[in-house]
């Protein structure tokens, strides 16, 4: 690599000409401007020295002393494997010097990453440090991170008080920490995590579930509009195929279709049926192969959500965190992950003290119930959103066909009906009655007796 001073060879309208960096790696050329502008005729290009017929003589020799003093800070380090290009590039150029981890993360991985991702790598560093016995203020170096002496040390510290499933999933974001730097060019080396450094984890609990029993009794202990929601929310979750809280946070962003899918659209020919349908990509794997949930819906899920909405208008007046769509909950931005985690931790609570179990097992509830029923694989996978998961469904399955759509729609609505979803979703209904303004209340049981009209007469 070589590093010189040129200059540009464009006056401005002073007639002066910018000082830029020249360099040249491998068959890469880059200029970079280094801030300093000069009348070409001031200049000794030879020693790239500002002669004394210049009136800012010594600021200007100042200025190039230091812009010499980076170039050779620059190629020594690039000499000694302590920068790659890139980062050379970054030094020039005046942006961070991404020499430590801490300055990394806080910079590149901030910018370029969600905030969910952003703050689990911010708090593994927060722990490879914590258990190292080092301050906060301490800055980490690639070497450092990326040793594997500092992190066998780091792994028998850390196993004093953290379980072995929390040890390896710190260990796998280092390792994501590492190979994006490498990724990205600011390290020399991709990172191989050694087999040695994971430990076996204890053995898995087993799936928790829940039955319609339980539901009931759980909607008779409901004794505040807290629970109500917390209830609500859970069979709501259930009735959309079990969908997780940043699910039900991004059904703002949902689609919803009665008839109208265009002619673009892969779905135009499966559900153009006359029915209602929820078209929603789950937040966990919307950047992955994993395909939409085309979610049949009927008259319960539309009532849930309007008496859930009416109860958190109660408890969330003017917060500003309801959707004005008649088919989604919130509108707030889910990357607002303290926000979204103050809002949920307080329903969190609420569900498993009641129900005795959290949100988390109303997908695992869904899952077993199709199981039960003896739905195919093929058949679960797209009702739960996931992706193929053998080579003949990957390959060789085309999941739009309407025989097989059909399918899937007659499966959802068998599992809530062996659920007893329509029944818990009345009974819930009418405890929610208990904790509504009496305005809500006598429109909600309107609209409840009008519903149960049309159910009898069906």
């Amino acid at each position: 690599m070589t590093i010189t001073l040129s200059f540009k060879n464009k006056l401005d309208r002073y007639n002066r000409d910018t000082i830029r960096y020249y360099v040249v790696h491998s068959n890469q050329r880059k200029w970079i401007n280094t801030g300093i502008k000069i009348e070409p005729k001031y200049m000794d290009t030879r020693a790239w020295r500002v002669k004394v017929s210049n009136p800012n003589q010594e600021e200007y020799n100042i200025a190039l002393t230091n812009a010499k003093e980076k170039i050779n800070k620059a190629l020594t380090k690039f000499e000694t494997n302590q920068f790659t290009y890139n980062q050379v590039v970054s030094y020039l150029k005046g942006e961070i010097d991404y020499g430590s981890v801490d300055k990394y993360v806080e910079s590149v991985i901030k910018n370029s990453r969600s905030e969910y991702t952003y703050t689990d790598y911010k708090n593994t560093l927060s722990a490879f440090k914590k258990h190292l016995g080092m301050s906060k203020e301490t800055e980490i170096t690639f070497s450092e991170f990326s040793s594997f002496e500092t992190l066998d040390r780091f792994k028998r510290q850390a196993l004093k008080t953290i379980a072995p499933t929390s040890l390896n999933s710190y260990l796998t974001k280092i390792r994501a920490i590492l190979n994006d730097a490498y990724d990205k060019g600011y390290i020399f080396e991709k990172f191989t995590l050694k087999k040695s450094l994971r430990v076996q984890g204890r053995p898995s609990k087993s799936i928790q579930t829940i039955t319609p029993e339980e539901f009931e009794i759980a909607i008779e202990k409901c004794n505040s509009i807290y629970d109500a929601q917390a209830l609500a929310l859970y069979l709501l979750m259930f009735g959309l195929r079990g969908m997780y809280p940043s699910d039900i946070t991004a059904l703002k962003d949902a689609e919803y279709k009665c008839n109208d899918f265009n002619t673009k659209n892969p779905y135009l020919n499966l559900f153009n049926d006359g029915n209602k349908y929820l078209v929603h990509r789950r937040v966990k794997t919307k950047n992955t192969s994993n395909e939409d949930l085309v979610i049949r819906i009927d008259f319960s899920i539309p009532f849930l959500l309007n008496n859930l909405k009416r109860l958190f208008k109660i408890t969330h007046k003017d917060r500003g965190v309801l959707s004005k769509n008649e088919l989604a909950l919130f509108d707030y931005n889910l990357q607002d992950a303290t926000f979204h985690r103050n809002l949920w931790d307080v329903y969190q609570k609420k569900i498993k003290r009641i129900l005795g179990f959290s949100f988390q097992t109303a997908r695992k509830t869904y899952n077993t119930y199709a199981t039960e029923l003896e739905v195919s694989n093929t058949v679960r996978d797209i009702l739960l959103g996931h992706a193929p998961n053998s080579i003949n469904d990957k390959h060789y399955v085309n999941r739009k066909t309407i025989k097989l759509s059909k399918k899937v729609q007659d499966a959802h609505t068998e599992i809530l009906e062996d659920f007893k979803f329509e029944n818990l979703s009345i009974q819930l209904y009418v405890k929610m009655l208990n904790f509504l303004t009496d305005k809500d209340r006598i429109e909600a049981e309107k609209i409840l007796k009008d519903e149960l009209s049309k159910l009898k007469l069906n």
